[in-house]
């Protein structure tokens, strides 16, 4: 587990935590500091088993990820906060926001981007983290978010297609455990064109949400938020802003 403090003013306002998409990191978050108020401390958390992190093992479950985020968060983290995960990282998001309401620490805000809304039932029937290796690079290189100058250096080809691996196990063996809509204030994000999760899959979101207070689509794919980095940090800072209790 590890822990990117991306900006730390000396009295941040809030704590804005930010959690990565599957075969991501927290590097990858760098570029918000330049669109988001100069008075938060910024937090992007990462996951065990990156390219930079090789001898360790990556986590195989949402509960997983959730037991080792936690002690985290509570650690870290005083005072008003807010989450925002992008695709893995929204559904790991939403999990520990559930836990983070049950103990009374919710935050005050939670960002929901780039990942389908979870279903009731058994986990999904595609599980891509067994596909064969050929399959898998393929799908990388179609989804995007790689660059392409990895797939010629074959020991970090192969690391990153084993991150991969692991976060899509977190993903595709999550069987949501049903139980209380949450009450925290939620954004939801789309990508326009995004192949993976189309917007309509992220609207159904609502069914988990008593208090769903915005659903942006920008334009782009899966990775619209990093080509679009400015519009979507106008927008999560908006709509934490608007969603603080007026004593906040």
């Amino acid at each position: 587990m590890r822990l990117l403090e991306l900006h730390a003013p000396h009295t941040p306002e809030l704590t804005l935590v930010l959690l990565h998409h599957a075969g991501g990191s927290a590097a990858g978050y760098r570029d918000f500091l330049s669109h988001l108020p100069a008075h938060w401390r910024v937090l992007a958390l990462e996951l065990p088993g990156r390219v930079h992190t090789s001898k360790q093992r990556g986590c195989r479950s949402a509960a997983e990820v959730t037991e080792l985020l936690l002690p985290v968060l509570e650690s870290e983290v005083a005072g008003h906060y807010a989450v925002f995960g992008h695709s893995m990282g929204a559904l790991v998001a939403f999990e520990l926001v559930r836990v983070l309401e049950r103990l009374g620490r919710a935050p005050l805000w939670l960002g929901l981007s780039g990942s389908p809304a979870p279903e009731t039932g058994p986990p999904a029937t595609e599980q891509r983290h067994t596909w064969p290796h050929e399959r898998l690079v393929h799908f990388m290189r179609r989804l995007g978010g790689t660059p392409e100058g990895v797939w010629h250096h074959p020991v970090l080809a192969e690391r990153m297609v084993r991150t991969m691996r692991w976060d899509l196990e977190v993903v595709d063996t999550y069987r949501h455990p049903g139980g209380h809509p949450l009450t925290t204030p939620v954004s939801l994000f789309a990508g326009e064109a995004d192949p993976l999760v189309p917007p309509e899959r992220i609207r159904r979101w609502r069914a988990h949400l008593h208090n769903a207070i915005a659903f942006h689509s920008l334009p782009g794919g899966h990775f619209y938020l990093f080509e679009h980095t400015a519009d979507l940090c106008r927008r999560i800072v908006h709509d934490i802003t608007t969603s603080r209790p007026a004593s906040s």
